[in-house]
């Protein structure tokens, strides 16, 4: 069984990682450098967060010459945040150049959004973008879900799941991730198990099969046993 973090923003030490699963660990641009040497195992998603997306024409001048590094897996996370932030006469034109440098550079974009679903579809539709779009943290209601759905959009699920949304979303638009939270990997793939009313192994095998189409080139974990990680625990 292979478990895999999509987004998240923990760090691990090398000397003490957890080697039952695999990260896409999100930093910053002018993060990159350092992370690549300190973390040899994991991937990464690069990209300018829509509440620091003012004044980063830098950041983004300096985004455009790394993203090519095949270490970085998705470019993001990126979008639009109707509570926290600039304006959207700021934001949206920094996440159209993340959607273009997705596009050229034909990696997933990782999606930050809150309370902008209405400009987030607009944009996505004006885009047409050939490359998945993951929204991650995803916990919003099922009407929204459905709409989602329809405009061809993935999901990341982590700690604060809707039960009743993630009983919609079809298992090959599905990621699981921690992002800022403390709960382990583990935790999220048998919490929503659960809700899906699955076995852990075959829903953490789908979980996989996405992984491995959307993201090709990272690197998988040690199989995962529970009983093999019991027996570690008890020693």
């Amino acid at each position: 069984m292979e478990l895999y973090d999509v987004h998240t923003h923990q760090v691990f030490l090398e000397d003490n990682d957890d080697p039952y699963h695999s990260c896409i660990l999100d930093v910053y641009p002018l993060e990159f450098e350092v992370a690549k040497e300190s973390y040899h195992r994991h991937a990464f998603s690069c990209g300018i967060h829509p509440w620091y997306s003012e004044d980063s024409d830098f950041q983004m001048q300096y985004l455009t010459e790394i993203a090519t590094d095949p270490r970085i897996v998705a470019i993001g996370e990126t979008g639009i945040d109707k509570l926290k932030g600039p304006s959207y006469d700021i934001q949206i034109p920094v996440f159209e150049k993340h959607i273009a440098l997705s596009e050229s550079l034909k990696k997933p974009l990782i999606i930050h959004c809150v309370k902008a679903w209405d400009e987030l579809i607009r944009v996505r539709r004006q885009s047409q973008p050939s490359q998945p779009w993951i929204i991650h943290g995803y916990r919003s209601n099922p009407e929204l879900t459905k709409r989602l759905i329809k405009e061809g959009f993935m999901f990341s699920v982590g700690d604060k799941i809707n039960i009743e949304s993630l009983a919609l979303i079809p298992l090959d638009s599905l990621f699981c991730e921690t992002d800022e939270d403390e709960m382990d990997i583990r935790d999220i793939y048998m919490q929503a198990a659960l809700a899906l009313n699955m076995n852990l192994e075959d829903f953490a095998d789908r979980i996989a099969q996405n992984v491995h189409r959307i993201f090709p080139t990272l690197q998988p974990p040690k199989p995962f046993d529970p009983e093999e990680m019991k027996e570690v625990q008890e020693e």
